[in-house]
């Protein structure tokens, strides 16, 4: 019995280990970015000029993406500072740069929290 109560549990220990781990990073012409509970899929994202970044609410409470210097938010093309499981806000980025983005309600503009590295421009050589 011991030895399967210890197998049951060695099993839920790797069951929760799944589905996107906060740090990972993302990139190609058009992402989606999903916004947990938490945290963000990807906490790299790296696009081209022109390419798009579809911020997609995948958790139970409201989530947003905001750059920290202000210039967009995800309320800009979603029209509500919250967005829930299943909205979409997608963005087009047509100006090189890196910055950082952060959810308003579980993040700051520190880039502590929900927040990640937003990176525009070539892809890496």
């Amino acid at each position: 019995m011991r030895k399967i109560l210890f197998a049951l549990i060695g099993l839920l220990l790797i069951a929760s280990c799944g589905g996107g781990d906060a740090g990972e990073s993302i990139s190609g012409d058009d992402v989606v970015v999903d916004m947990f509970d938490n945290r963000f899929e990807f906490t790299e994202i790296r696009i081209p000029v022109g390419g798009t970044v579809s911020f997609v609410g995948a958790g139970r409470n409201a989530h947003n993406a905001t750059a920290a210097d202000g210039s967009w938010s995800t309320e800009d093309v979603f029209g509500s500072l919250e967005q829930y499981e299943g909205d979409e806000a997608v963005r087009t980025f047509d100006e090189a740069g890196e910055q950082v983005f952060f959810c308003t309600f579980h993040g700051n503009a520190q880039g502590d929290g929900m927040a990640g590295r937003l990176i525009v421009g070539p892809a890496e050589g």
